[in-house]
């Protein structure tokens, strides 16, 4: 049986000293919030950022919102985080909805003052589903644990644009084409392919899967079945809704 944790922070282990690169698909940004705000209302300091391009609603954490564009300095930085313990450090605006995020060596140099980095590694315009072109992600050098994340809303929909992000990558990782019904095996062959995000995680680092939008009894059991399958190649696999609630661990069920 799973084992049901009130955070989402607790259920991937997370804590003080962390610099965790959140990448996948189907609700990054959320997790990033929900993992933000549990950290500080555990009394941590947190950095919150981006590696790459995101949305406007990346500003809408808690917390100051500090631009190097605009002149941010490491005194801003550490004046903010005493001040209010969680802070959002981006490079640019590109457009109004659309940020840019600091270099990666600037997050390992600045990730130091705080007690916890969250960052936001790779893109996946707003899908459910996808696996990294060869570039991606943009991880800083100090990562600590990489969160792969699936929506799970994804099971049953078809294997398209309108669901997955970079799909001819997706297709090819699990041997499948354009236009199929995408089921638990691809899931597991997208996240255990030896070209995806299992290769990414950097030496010493830990590896994660959050299953989000496991909401519903069908979902629960689809989660429970994938952590079977991925629970040998990831340290920890968690299922819930990025959101909000009660996450579950599998540990018990990882062979």
């Amino acid at each position: 049986m799973s084992q049901r944790v009130p955070t989402a922070l607790g259920a991937l282990g997370l804590g003080r000293g962390d610099v965790v690169a959140l990448v996948g698909a189907g609700g990054k940004t959320t997790l990033l919030h929900r993992l933000a705000s549990e950290a500080r209302a555990a009394g941590l300091r947190v950095l919150a950022t981006t590696t790459t391009h995101t949305g406007s609603a990346f500003e809408e954490l808690t917390g100051p919102v500090l631009f190097e564009e605009d002149g941010a300095t490491e005194a801003m930085l550490v004046d903010a985080l005493q001040r209010h313990r969680q802070v959002t450090l981006l490079g640019r605006r590109i457009r109004p909805d659309k940020l840019e995020g600091p270099r990666p060596e600037r997050i390992d140099a600045l990730g130091k003052l705080a007690d916890l980095v969250l960052a936001e590694a790779d893109g996946a315009r707003g899908r459910s589903l996808k696996a990294p072109a060869s570039y991606e992600p943009v991880l800083p050098a100090s990562t600590t644990m990489l969160v792969v994340l699936v929506g799970l809303d994804v099971l049953g929909r078809p294997l398209d644009a309108v669901h997955v992000h970079r799909v001819e990558v997706v297709a090819a990782s699990v041997g499948g084409a354009p236009g199929q019904v995408i089921d638990e095996g691809m899931l597991v062959a997208a996240l255990l392919h030896p070209g995806g995000y299992l290769s990414r995680i950097p030496p010493g680092a830990r590896g994660a899967v959050f299953l989000n939008k496991a909401e519903s009894a069908p979902a629960v059991a689809a989660a429970g079945r994938l952590a079977r399958r991925l629970g040998a190649a990831y340290r920890i696999v968690a299922a819930g809704a990025a959101r909000g609630g009660e996450v579950r661990t599998f540990a018990d069920l990882v062979s």
